[in-house]
């Protein structure tokens, strides 16, 4: 039976209905020879017993079957096969039964159980698990029948004196009965014999076919390319491929049965493969198997150790589990890596070097230009003719062009380093527009074209921005548009408008000049690309205006646009996002916007200023440009000498030049803030051709708090310097005030101290910068202004203690070393238990914070 199942659902069903028939008609036939030889040797008693010992049988084989039933719930193979033999047993009594002649009053009970035995002959016949799953049913099916045994039986009584009558009749039609039965049985043997005849044959085609597929399945596996390792549960080889003996060297023979870590894997390894078997065999889990693509490292023949990318299948077997890995050698893979990597390093290389090279050029370039253009700034205000001025702005304006050059290029690069510095601040951007109408008013006269600024779509708000980038993207726009419309007309408007996201506004730069082509618009943002490209070259430029304009609108967080038309004209139209901030006028000397940043109006003041630089040229430049000013000068010639000035005189800033011989500005600027000399916070400016992010990164890092570039222009000039101005007045009046204070009767040893530990400044400076610092002294401004009055009005000794270690922590952070000291007694003046101690130090706080206070704004600015 199970046999059959395998075979098929179709061939099983028929070779049961071939198996019933012989074992029903052979049990039929051997019933039937056995009454029809009972009859000949007794006709009259013995038809009453048979019909009765049939009737009775019934019952019995009912009862025989029942307890079968119970025994087989345990669905042992031996308690199935019972069932079978005692249901088949039951099955026939009720056949004789039913042949018996003259059986009409139990007649229609045999019939019904018969038919409920005849539905559940294919479950007995079937196998072991149909059976198993119907037990319940055949249940059911005895208890819904097992009163009819027993009704049958008492019936026998009135069947046996009918057939003690028919019995010499139904001898002779029994023996009929046989015959057809012996000539079905016949039948359904010759059809079994060939039905088997039949399977037999189709059971050596799928031998046949089974070999075939394992013959071409070990041909795929011999052919692959990857190396196929088949692996037991006990880490013994059980295949190994063609390309496993190409890859590692061994033969089939060789490998297989052996140890798979002890062959292929590196000594350094085997004790973490070990280990990761031996938690396979003990908890069934693995970490390999089944896990996606692993890189390791595994050994040939002759030693060598190279990387494999393995994975790994676990497939389960009647001796355990097997363990497929797929090996590719990837020794060429990381060869190829290891080239990409060197030629990405070399890139960077090259990278760094194109760094270095505009740093040298931009130094080189702008060192004889600082020069050039120094001295005609001095030359225009003295009296010139008419064309000694010609001449000298035909200087100027090929000075300018040639330091636009520079700056374009060095703009392209910090965008590109990503260490372009946003100074975002409240703008007022009708007066920006207009400010850069006035400014490019002297080109487009040169060119004959008219400006327009139109603002009557523009409200009266101001915007938190960037407005030096804004101005360098009109400015790129507005010379481009001035260039291409000569003798036109260039508009400048802009207005706020409602977007998505809120609100928005637009820039737009409107020309009437000659156009650009449609498949060129796309092209015009891109770096180095110029569309005037003609040998007269009608206009001029490095064809990195737009790209820079790019850049910076991208940084702003906008986006721009080009509209054109050959022939008549090209708009550009930029979109940024808006952050309104109200400007709010205060009393006289400041002003104070939404984001409460102080902007204090210089004191005119003359600065005793320190210049070093070791070229004769520039230091009397420069000097002459901070004297016209209205500054003091003292003058170094380098490095060294600067430091030695710096020991013995005060400054209230110096202009340090970097390359230098010997001492150079970094190494200078060193020696004078770490010295003990009158000098060591005063405020040093870088005063330098070097431009490039780095090198201004290299410039704050030492202590420098400000930068101005070759060549110096005098409005940069004088705004550095006026920042330096406002530095030192609120110094001043932050140490006349503490002059005039009446000391306290206790000082402390605190008073000893520096206001503020200039070493922790620097270091605060260049860990946070100074804007974020400048937030910090801030916030600790505030938050004294409201805990001291709290902590001189604290009564008992513990409040005080408390306050004052607090604040301790607070001022110690940000540097304020006498503040932190005074409070720290304050502090141990409680613990001791010493009242008019504490007291009399609380005093001294108030002059001491103002003082402390005034050193941090000189320090990072108001």
């Amino acid at each position: 039976m199970n046999d059959a199942g395998r075979v098929g659902p179709t061939g099983a069903r028929s070779r049961q209905v071939l198996m019933l028939i012989l074992v029903v008609g052979m049990s039929i036939a051997a019933y039937l020879a056995y009454n029809i030889w009972d009859r000949i040797q007794a006709l009259d008693s013995a038809q009453q017993d048979h019909a009765e010992w049939v009737f009775t049988q019934i019952e019995i084989e009912f009862l025989k079957t029942d307890r079968a039933l119970a025994e087989a719930q345990s669905a042992t193979p031996e308690a199935l096969d019972e069932l079978r033999k005692r249901f088949d047993i039951f099955y026939s009594r009720v056949l004789l039964a039913e042949r018996v002649r003259n059986n009409a009053e139990a007649k229609p009970q045999i019939r019904e159980l018969r038919v409920l035995l005849d539905s559940f002959l294919p479950t007995i016949d079937g196998t072991d698990a149909e059976l198993a799953a119907a037990l319940g049913d055949i249940d059911g099916m005895l208890r819904a029948v097992e009163d009819i045994p027993r009704e049958i039986a008492l019936a026998s009584i009135a069947i046996a004196s009918e057939m003690s009558q028919n019995e010499r009749h139904e001898i002779v039609r029994l023996i009929e009965v046989m015959a057809a039965i012996v000539l079905i049985v016949t039948l359904a043997l010759v059809g079994a014999v060939y039905r088997l005849s039949r399977q037999a044959s189709r059971l050596n085609s799928t031998s046949q076919m089974v070999e075939e597929n394992h013959l071409r399945l070990a041909t795929t596996l011999q052919a692959s390319l990857d190396a196929i390792v088949v692996i037991n549960a006990q880490g013994e080889i059980e295949d190994f491929n063609g390309s496993a003996e190409e890859i590692f060297g061994i033969t089939h023979e060789a490998a297989k049965g052996s140890d798979y870590i002890s062959l292929l894997i590196p000594p350094a390894d085997r004790m973490a493969h070990r280990e990761r078997l031996m938690k396979f065999r003990q908890t069934g889990e693995t970490e390999v198997a089944d896990k996606g693509r692993r890189e390791f490292e595994m050994i040939d023949q002759h030693g060598r150790i190279f990387p494999v990318e393995m994975s790994v299948s676990q497939s389960p077997s009647a001796q355990g589990s097997l363990f497929i890995a797929y090996i590719r050698d990837i020794t060429e893979k990381r060869l190829r890596e290891a080239e990409i990597i060197a030629a990405r390093d070399e890139a960077l290389d090259a990278y760094q070097e194109k760094s270095r090279f505009f740093a040298m050029m931009s130094h080189e370039m702008r060192t004889p230009l600082n020069g050039v253009i120094s001295a005609l700034q001095l030359l225009l205000d003295d009296r010139l003719d008419d064309e000694q001025k010609r001449y000298l702005d035909a200087a100027m304006t090929s000075g300018e062009i040639l330091l636009g050059h520079i700056n374009d290029v060095l703009a392209i690069e910090r965008s590109e380093a990503g260490t372009y510095e946003q100074v975002r601040q409240a703008c007022d951007m009708t007066a920006l527009m207009a400010g850069i109408i006035n400014t490019m008013e002297p080109l487009a006269e040169a060119g004959g074209t008219r400006l327009h600024l139109d603002l009557t779509k523009l409200d009266d708000k101001s915007i938190v921005t960037d407005p030096r980038a804004i101005q360098q993207v009109l400015v790129n726009l507005l010379s481009n548009a001035i260039k291409f419309s000569p003798g036109g007309d260039v508009t400048l408007r802009g207005w706020f408008a409602k977007a998505d996201a809120g609100e928005e506004f637009l820039l737009q730069v409107e020309d009437d000049g000659s156009g650009i082509p449609a498949d060129d618009i796309d092209r015009i943002f891109e770096d180095f690309v110029s569309l005037d490209s003609r040998y007269e070259r009608r206009t001029g430029g490095t064809g990195l205006g737009l790209g820079i304009v790019r850049r910076l609108v991208k940084r702003l967080g906008g986006e721009i646009t080009c509209e054109s038309t050959v022939g008549e004209g090209t708009s550009f139209t930029l979109r940024l996002p808006v952050e309104l901030a109200v400007m709010v006028e205060t009393c006289c000397d400041e002003t104070i916007d939404v984001h409460n940043k102080r902007v204090e109006q210089a004191p005119a003041q003359r600065l005793n200023l320190l210049l070093v630089d070791d070229n004769e040229i520039n230091r009397e430049l420069i000097k002459a440009m901070l004297e016209r000013i209205g500054h003091d000068v003292t003058l170094a010639t380098g490095g060294r000498e600067a430091i030695d000035i710096a020991e013995g005189a005060t400054f209230d800033a110096i202009l340090m030049d970097i390359s230098m011989p010997e001492v150079n500005g970094i190494q200078a600027t060193k020696a004078i803030l770490s010295g003990s000399g009158p000098n060591h916070a005063t405020p040093i400016i870088a005063v330098t051709a070097h431009a490039m992010p780095k090198e201004r990164e290299e410039f704050s890092a030492v202590g420098m708090s400000g930068f101005l570039q070759k060549p110096l222009d005098m409005k940069v000039l004088r705004a550095e310097l006026r920042e330096v101005q406002v530095r030192t007045a609120m110094l001043e009046k932050a140490l006349r005030k503490q002059a005039q204070s009446v000391p306290s009767p206790i000082q402390g040893k605190s008073a000893k101290r520096p206001l503020l530990n200039d070493q922790q400044m620097v270091d605060l400076i260049d860990l946070l910068g100074e804007e974020k610092l400048r937030e910090r002294v801030q916030k600790l401004s505030d938050q004294v202004a409201d805990d001291l009055p709290a902590l001189m009005a604290a009564d008992a000794l513990p409040d005080l203690q408390a306050r004052a270690h607090a604040m301790a922590g607070m001022c110690g952070m940000l540097g304020a070393d006498r503040l932190h000291g005074l409070l720290k007694e304050i502090e141990t003046a409680c613990k001791t238990d010493k009242p008019e101690e504490a007291r009399g130090l609380c005093n001294a706080l108030p002059d001491t914070w103002n003082a402390t206070e005034a050193a941090m704004q000189a320090q990072v600015g108001p």
